[in-house]
């Protein structure tokens, strides 16, 4: 069981588990949301379209995590977490392709080429190990060496030589994302009503709120400039 998890509560003969839990990550699958329909003018460059995938499937594995994987998780059973899962071991792959992109000015060509190699693998190997170990660690591994070595690292070169914007707003996400991790890992929790995995969902949307920002922003970066070029060339 979840430390201090939200109680059950009825609506006539409807049981709902986890009834906060499940809201607030609803409510954080609505922003991604908004911020993928409201971001439409950047789906022509490779890069930044990259970055709003990753935020629309994070959204989509955000509300099967709300029905499957909290609110009705005693009728579909445990195992149909792995949809949730792997949904956000697509999402994230999304976020790392579209930082490999991004900065593909400012990395050397023969290096662009072989972090898209590993990149892929290390895509496959999550998708595979977390469906044959069955294991959440498997998707926070994932996540951490995609956000933190792939995407931040690329990100933060990218920033210091271009001062781009998408990098700006993708470091501070991040770096948002981190204080979600640490409230779920140590478990801080206000209430039963309200526990870490509630406060970790709204602390995360403000990181969503930072990435919407970054790709919105990035329409008169020079950056979109390379993306578009890079989106019309042969591989």
């Amino acid at each position: 069981m979840t430390p201090f998890q939200n109680p059950t509560i009825y609506l006539g003969n409807l049981r709902i588990d986890e009834p906060i839990t499940a809201v607030t990550n609803l409510l954080f699958a609505g922003l991604c949301l908004f911020a993928f329909f409201n971001t439409k003018e950047q789906r022509h460059f490779i890069g930044p379209n990259l970055y709003r995938w990753f935020i629309m499937v994070i959204g989509l594995s955000a509300v099967i995590a709300a029905f499957i994987g909290h609110g009705f998780l005693y009728h579909f059973g445990f195992k149909a977490k792995i949809y949730g899962w792997e949904a956000n071991v697509i999402g994230v792959a999304f976020a790392q392709t579209a930082a490999i992109y991004h900065t593909k000015s400012s990395i050397k060509e023969s290096v662009f080429k072989t972090l898209l190699i590993i990149n892929y693998i290390q895509i496959g190997c999550a998708l595979i190990l977390t469906y044959t170990i069955f294991s959440f660690i498997v998707v926070e591994i994932h996540s951490a060496i995609s956000l933190l070595l792939i995407v931040s690292v690329l990100e933060g070169i990218h920033y210091k030589k271009t001062k781009s914007v998408l990098s700006k707003y993708m470091l501070i996400g991040i770096g948002v994302t981190i204080l979600a991790v640490l409230v779920h890992i140590f478990k801080l929790a206000l209430s039963v009503w309200f526990n870490h995995l509630d406060l970790s969902h709204i602390i995360m949307c403000g990181s969503i709120y930072c990435f919407y920002r970054g790709v919105k922003l990035n329409t008169n970066s020079k950056s979109i400039i390379h993306d578009h070029t890079s989106s019309t060339q042969k591989p």
